[in-house]
């Protein structure tokens, strides 16, 4: 039988040492199923956090103690399951989401991952108290159950599910990310938790989820965060466009959804979409005038020049050599 490894000694102990030593050290039951990374981030008094990208030799799991606490995760893909006392069992099976558990007290947790799985998402526990005072949660305008929670009422944990807005996405990958090492790393980490989770608070604060179908059949709430979150990708991945079948697969829509979603939101394909980005980014690469054509080419995704020009003179009228200054 796995012991139960207290909240309070890991945040202390992460504090000391580094995630390896943090590891072998809190949770030696599990280091050695794990083929990847988990990086504990302590960002400051009340906000601790982690980033967990890595896949599962064998079957394992964990169980902490936690107290008065709202566990954050921020999904990018993830097979979870999570047993609560007095609470149903929680899974995760895939899909970018806003998990969100509530730990009023003190709750033991039990967790546990199947072998062979990809776990990929960013964690954090925050404080109650440091979520109202440094990250304006307003707690009259939180649903439930995370009203009678902040309020100090609830005597049970709840696991709730919200939909990942679109500039999550992009924080969630810069973490996954990160290049740096060092204090730069941990500071560069630290800045990017927080701005996590002023973007959840942001989104605690909202009316809950809109499931319901709209009257003229468009897209529900949750469906047209996930479209703009794909565009987004788009905007921000000029370089390496995703195909539309694995962008569907990040956002956890189908490919034909996620069709018919852009052509709702943008009146476009999401082929169309990103080739329009592509094409803006290139022109003004060109109107700098610091960057030659193959390069501007390249940037935009484009693996041969000449495809590129032709690409570009049937989207502006005339070839590239025209705008360029260089």
């Amino acid at each position: 039988m796995l012991g139960w490894t207290d909240q309070a000694e890991l945040i202390q102990t992460a504090s000391g040492l580094s995630s390896d030593e943090t590891l072998q050290a809190m949770f030696p039951q599990v280091s050695h199923l794990i083929d990847g990374r988990l990086e504990f981030v302590p960002v400051e008094a009340g906000l601790f956090c982690s980033v967990n990208d890595f896949r599962t030799r064998g079957a394992g799991g964990d169980r902490m103690v936690l107290r008065n606490c709202l566990a954050i995760q921020i999904v990018k893909t993830a097979n979870v399951r999570l047993s609560l006392p007095g609470h149903a069992r929680y899974s995760h099976h895939s899909g970018a989401r806003i998990t969100l558990t509530t730990y009023p007290r003190e709750v033991r947790q039990v967790r546990s991952y199947e072998a062979g799985r990809h776990v990929n998402y960013v964690g954090a526990w925050a404080d109650p108290e440091l979520l109202i005072d440094r990250f304006g949660v307003e707690v009259d305008a939180l649903f439930e159950p995370l009203r009678s929670f902040f309020r100090g009422q609830a005597d049970a944990p709840a696991s709730i599910s919200l939909p990942l807005p679109p500039r999550l996405l992009t924080t969630l990958d810069d973490i996954l990310a990160v290049p740096y090492l060092g204090s730069l790393r941990r500071t560069y980490l630290q800045a990017k938790m927080i701005e996590l989770v002023c973007e959840v608070a942001a989104a605690m604060s909202r009316p809950g989820e809109t499931t319901a179908r709209p009257e003229d059949g468009g897209l529900t709430y949750h469906e047209r965060q996930q479209v703009e979150a794909a565009a987004l990708i788009y905007r921000k991945e000029l370089g390496a466009p995703p195909s539309v079948r694995d962008l569907a697969e990040r956002v956890g829509l189908n490919r034909n959804k996620l069709t018919l979603g852009f052509r709702d939101v943008f009146a476009c394909s999401p082929h169309e979409y990103s080739k329009e980005a592509r094409m803006d980014w290139a022109h003004h690469l060109l109107l700098e005038g610091a960057t030659p054509v193959a390069q501007v080419a390249g940037a935009v995704g484009y693996t041969s020049a000449s495809a590129f020009s032709r690409a570009y003179s049937e989207h502006f009228g005339g070839p590239p050599s025209r705008r360029s200054r260089s």
